[in-house]
């Protein structure tokens, strides 16, 4: 994967912040959907640090929402993201947007499914959000929690048909302590994602990601 585009779309995040960067860049920022109410991603993978996606714990027992209320989401729903089955720049963007919606969702009711068909197996990151998932039990799913989209960037790969960076921050949740035998309460955190992937038959299939925590916080 490109650090040169996770170093970008970092940058331009930085720079912009949501709004449109100037026109006529080859990059160009597209205006993010609503926001999803979602989970906390797992360890990214590929070749840059990674994060369990979880920000700082603060080692008590978490008073921001249960898990029971979480496992009742219904999961992310296509028709939510208009074009992510077209063969267009902006469509890659859409397919990037409704992976992680369903890698959130997923955190939330321990469900693998919306993620299990979105990507091949080179894909190690995204191989370890879905073991991450899967291995989930039925009381250790987080707690309901916001994320908001930050910017989204795409531009031409060497490697890939399109890559995606992929910003957005993960509210404040709770999640199962390390031992298993409570919740604690994490503070809300921000990542970035640089997402390559290839068209291949109706679909956008991710063929590779970089994924970390982005210096951008506050």
């Amino acid at each position: 994967m490109s650090r040169r585009l996770l170093a970008a779309v970092a940058a331009a995040a930085l720079t912009c912040g949501i709004s449109a960067c100037t026109e006529g860049q080859e990059s160009a920022w597209t205006d993010p959907p609503a926001d999803v109410v979602a989970d906390a991603p797992s360890d990214g993978g590929g070749e840059s640090p990674v994060s369990d996606g979880g920000g700082d714990a603060e080692g008590a027992d978490a008073a921001d929402g249960s898990t029971s209320a979480a496992a009742d989401l219904p999961a992310p729903d296509p028709a939510d993201f208009p074009g992510m089955d077209e063969n267009t720049p902006e469509g890659a963007e859409q397919a990037v947007r409704f992976f992680f919606a369903n890698v959130y969702w997923g955190y939330q009711v321990g469900d693998p499914s919306g993620i299990s068909n979105r990507y091949s197996e080179k894909c190690e990151a995204c191989v370890e959000f879905e073991d991450r998932l899967s291995a989930i039990p039925g009381d250790g799913a987080w707690g309901e929690v916001e994320v908001k989209e930050v910017g989204v960037i795409h531009e031409e790969s060497a490697n890939f048909d399109i890559e995606v960076g992929y910003m957005y921050k993960v509210g404040k949740h709770a999640e199962p302590s390390v031992d298993g035998g409570t919740f604690v309460s994490v503070e809300e955190a921000g990542y970035t994602a640089a997402v390559g992937l290839d068209w291949e038959g109706d679909n956008w299939i991710i063929g590779g990601m970089t994924f970390g925590r982005s210096h951008s916080d506050g």
